[in-house]
């Protein structure tokens, strides 16, 4: 009779102790790798989208160049010799491109193809087997269709890395086409990036074969062509665990790349993913062997002295699987009780520390990646601006430089024209009208040049910035009257001195007060300010209560030939002249604008003595 008494009190004991802390164990698990998947998984999807936009923005900023160097060069009338020439000038400027080259509507080359023969200037290098594969997947009929095209990205078997073959339609008749090879070592160096730390990554083409992928990640499993197949036929992000080729089971993120068809694969381990959910599991376990080595001892104890502590454990193991991890369960006696109970308190401060450790490393790891993301964001941005500046600013130099010189030639012809017809006269008048123009072509070409002297005007000077700032105030004294703009002036001096040149800050503030005062043609108030940052910096400020800049033309203010006014005379050179220098100075320059309420400019530089440009 006492055995069969022992034996019941034991399964009861087992049944109230040791299965819950065991269903628990379980169910927590199962949360918390639920909970981790979601988390964990929506950082690596996010990481996964990032991934993907990078793709997106590295190709299309590629077609963006291509674009405008198609636009902005003259290839009409050249001999090949003479184009070869000229698009040797944005090779030399666009890194990314390994070669450039013009074809007409069949595919035949126009002119001998360019690219460095020096492998140490470009990411990849140029050789007959990637000339021939290039020409396999160049996109010439959809280029001739649609205007700009991208091919299927592929790689080179003698140099690592991924390439992608671009074309744009060219010419009156839009019967050629402008090829080039886009290097996508980029992203390579991206996928280097996120396999560090036991991750994986891998970029796929629209059929889904890989293009890039990590080191010794030569091959894809079936769960990951899966993965793939599901995420570009759907053309949204997907997140599952999946098993390598070689049976190692890996949290991975698809994303597609926007506009492409390409998609971008980032995994994890699943080890360190669920590790925290692992290490559950294992105090789990620990529990219940705890749990059910104190039944065997509770087992001769008399029930009544069992039934409340059994009670009181049941309850906290109630409240623990209800996610209250603050319940405690009384500890009482040195028994297996009191031992079970002191072991599950340790337990659920554990699970209720490794919870607030793992939302605390969650909600941190969110903000980095926003915080980079934002500085990424901002570095595309500013690289973007850059290259289509320098473009710019080399075919505006050039040109300036071929026109300037007949320009001169006409004007010299118009005056003495002028002098030979009496005044009054229709011809005069028209001839007049001819040299007034000429002039206003003069001073067009003298700014288009500007965009680039600034940049071989050496570093300048140390010099004291308000005085080319009361210099340029000084300028506009007669336009601000005549338009009824009321100015307010705060020049805190003393103020650090910045390295330059006068006269081409001076330039700087003419053009940001000129522009202020065009955009108050029915008066209003103007204030420029002088302060220091920190002082490492000088900060010059610039606002009007004019009707503002919208915000879908507010990022292309600073691009040549754009202009926002309306009056007459105005052709768009000024804020990028003004960008041009102030880049040269090593400086900043931003914008701040609601529409309706005004403009407010800021040039920031660096002060003399300061250890670092403003980037």
């Amino acid at each position: 009779m006492p055995v069969r008494f022992a034996s019941r009190l034991m399964l009861v004991l087992c049944l109230v102790g040791v299965v819950p802390v065991l269903l628990f164990g379980a169910l927590s698990f199962h949360a918390n790798r639920r909970e981790l998947h979601r988390v964990v998984g929506g950082l690596q999807t996010q990481a996964a989208l990032d991934f993907a936009r990078s793709c997106h923005q590295l190709v299309l900023s590629g077609v963006d160049n291509l674009r405008l160097a198609s636009r902005y060069l003259p290839l009409e009338g050249l001999s090949p010799e003479q184009l070869s020439q000229v698009l040797d000038i944005p090779l030399r400027q666009l890194s990314a491109f390994n070669l450039l080259v013009l074809v007409d509507e069949r595919g035949h080359a126009l002119a001998p193809a360019v690219y460095s023969p020096d492998e140490d200037e470009r990411p990849q290098r140029v050789t007959e087997e990637s000339l021939a594969l290039f020409s396999s997947q160049a996109p010439v009929r959809a280029a001739l269709a649609t205007g700009a095209a991208i091919g299927p990205p592929y790689q080179s078997p003698e140099s690592p890395g991924g390439r992608v073959a671009l074309a744009v339609r060219v010419g009156t008749d839009a019967s050629r086409v402008l090829l080039a090879e886009l290097s996508l070592a980029e992203l390579g160096q991206r996928v280097e990036e996120l396999s560090e730390g036991g991750g994986r990554a891998f970029v796929v083409d629209a059929e889904g074969q890989p293009v890039i992928v990590s080191p010794g990640h030569r091959e894809l499993s079936e769960a990951e062509l899966q993965l793939v197949r599901e995420g570009l036929s759907r053309g949204a992000s997907a997140v599952r665990t999946v098993s390598d080729a070689n049976g190692e089971e890996y949290l991975a993120a698809f994303a597609p790349v926007p506009e492409l068809g390409w998609g971008v694969v980032v995994e994890r381990e699943a080890h360190a993913a669920f590790a925290p959910a692992e290490q559950v599991r294992r105090s789990t376990v620990l529990g219940a062997l705890v749990a059910l080595g104190a039944t065997a001892g509770l087992g001769f104890v008399f029930a009544r002295g069992v039934s409340q502590p059994v009670a009181r454990l049941s309850e906290g193991v109630a409240a623990l699987a209800s996610g209250r991890y603050e319940q405690r369960v009384v500890e009482q006696g040195r028994d297996e009780l009191g031992q079970l109970a002191r072991s599950f308190n340790h337990m659920a401060g554990e699970l209720q520390r490794r919870d607030a450790e793992l939302r605390r490393w969650s909600e941190e790891l969110q903000q980095r990646v926003d915080e980079r993301t934002r500085q990424l964001r901002e570095a595309q941005d500013q690289i973007a601006r850059t290259r289509r500046m320098a473009a710019l600013g080399s075919f505006s130099a050039g040109l300036a430089h071929e026109l300037n010189n007949p320009l001169t030639g006409i004007l010299g012809l118009l005056s003495l024209a002028c002098e030979e017809v009496p005044e009054g006269t229709p011809l005069r008048q028209s001839l007049e009208m001819s040299l007034e123009q000429s002039r206003r072509m003069c001073t067009i070409i003298r700014q288009m040049r500007q965009i680039t002297e600034q940049e071989r005007s050496g570093v300048g000077r140390p010099l004291n910035p308000a005085q080319p700032v009361r210099a340029a105030l000084l300028e506009v004294d007669s336009e601000l009257r005549s338009r009824g703009i009321t100015l307010t002036c705060a020049l805190n001096e003393p103020i650090p001195q910045v390295l330059g040149h006068a006269e081409q800050l001076q330039s700087v503030v003419s053009h940001l007060l000129r522009n202020a005062v065009t955009a108050m043609p029915s008066g209003g108030t103007l204030s420029v300010g002088l302060g220091t940052v920190e002082g490492d910096a000088v900060c010059l400020s610039v606002k009007d209560t004019g009707k503002g800049i919208p915000e879908s033309l507010r990022e292309r203010i600073f691009d040549p030939f754009f202009t926002t006014k309306d009056e007459p005379g105005r052709i768009g050179l000024g804020l990028s002249v003004a960008h041009g220098i102030v880049e040269a100075h090593h400086g900043r320059i931003r914008v701040e604008s609601a529409e309706g309420r005004g403009t407010t400019i800021t040039v920031i530089l660096p002060a003399v003595g300061a250890e670092a440009h403003l980037v």
